[in-house]
């Protein structure tokens, strides 16, 4: 983006793109830090989701682009006039007004936002690393010291070079105009792209040995994945869970057609790699079984109630969230072992 950006609005030779990208994407520009934390807290800890507090970290984003409504407000007319004045000199962009953040701050303000993620991204890794959470996972603990390595050089030569320019030309950040700033940054801008790269296993999540399927990739990313996290999974958690798990029970709203394990997440507010430990190693039965048991008790409840005397056993089905009937069939004889009308025989 920040390729594109400055491409368009320096480079190029044409006045629309340069008068879309001068300013527009500043907003945009501050979005890549706070996802690349959010990303690495997402893969090395139990927060996935972004909510609450976390919704903090766009204030900046949202002060930019409170600061760049003077100038998005005006007409395409006078923007594409006011680019070609940028691009004959880059000292015009000072002549822009932006209410709340200088030009000068807004330029070395974004390094200095990306070095803080940085650093808080690198904290969790190492930390991480220290819990050895990653040592089935070498290839991203390598890739990701790799990656945050090159974005601390990256963004700290932006900041040498906008304070060498600040002062160099009357306390004003400007173009490099001789190109050999603007050379240095995008070397090491292409190398912090293209690192990924040289990481195939991460990028593509495969498996280097030859004749590898993709069900391959799916077992070693889910080996990966149960490998980083389960060991943050203590017992006090888990009856964390299960205490969630018996208010939630009281909604019934397992029974709703298509209820899914990402429902349960939602409802919860509990990741979904927990979820699955608990079902899977603490109860001992897979999500979907421990939905159809409830579904079926449920079922056995009504037909008790003698809910099949004014309803066919279709509709008890549907009543405990089975789409079909052969569904229900099926679900209600692999839990009690008979079919639903043989056990209604029995009641009456």
């Amino acid at each position: 983006m920040f390729g594109i950006a400055h491409w368009a609005s320096v480079v190029s030779d044409s006045i629309e793109l340069r008068a879309l990208f001068a300013i527009h994407y500043f907003p945009l520009y501050l979005l890549n830090s706070p996802f690349l934390y959010f990303y690495v807290r997402a893969v090395l800890t139990e927060k996935k989701f972004i909510r609450g507090f976390d919704y903090i970290h766009f204030l900046p984003i949202l002060l930019i682009i409170i600061n760049i409504i003077p100038y998005s407000i005006n007409s395409w007319e006078y923007k594409l006039s006011f680019a070609e004045k940028i691009h004959a000199n880059s000292k015009n962009i000072y002549l822009v007004y932006f209410p709340l953040v200088s030009f000068s701050s807004y330029f070395i303000g974004r390094s200095i936002i990306s070095i803080f993620y940085l650093i808080l991204a690198g904290g969790i890794l190492m930390k991480s690393i220290r819990q050895g959470k990653l040592k089935s996972a070498e290839v991203l603990r390598k890739w990701l010291l790799v990656y945050l390595t090159l974005g601390l050089i990256f963004n700290l030569s932006i900041i040498f070079l906008s304070v060498y320019s600040f002062y160099s030309n009357g306390f004003m950040i400007l173009l490099d105009e001789k190109g050999r700033g603007r050379s240095f940054v995008t070397i090491i801008m292409s190398f912090l792209t293209i690192s990924i790269y040289f990481f195939p296993r991460i990028l593509y999540g495969l498996n280097t040995q030859p004749g590898s399927k993709l069900t391959d990739v799916f077992e070693r990313n889910e080996k990966i994945a149960s490998a980083s996290k389960s060991l943050e999974i203590s017992e006090a958690r888990l009856f964390q869970v299960e205490g969630y798990l018996v208010e939630f029970l009281q909604s019934k709203k397992y029974l709703l057609p298509g209820f899914a394990l990402s429902d349960l997440v939602k409802d919860l507010g509990v990741p979904e790699h927990i979820l699955t430990y608990y079902f899977n190693n603490y109860l001992g039965v897979t999500f979907l079984k421990w939905k159809n048991q409830l579904r079926i008790e449920e079922a056995v409840n009504l037909l008790k109630a003698g809910e099949a005397e004014t309803n066919t056993l279709e509709s008890v089905g549907k009543a405990c969230g089975y789409k079909s009937r052969s569904n229900f069939i099926q679900a209600f004889k692999a839990q009690t072992g008979e079919s639903p009308s043989a056990y209604l025989k029995k009641l009456l």
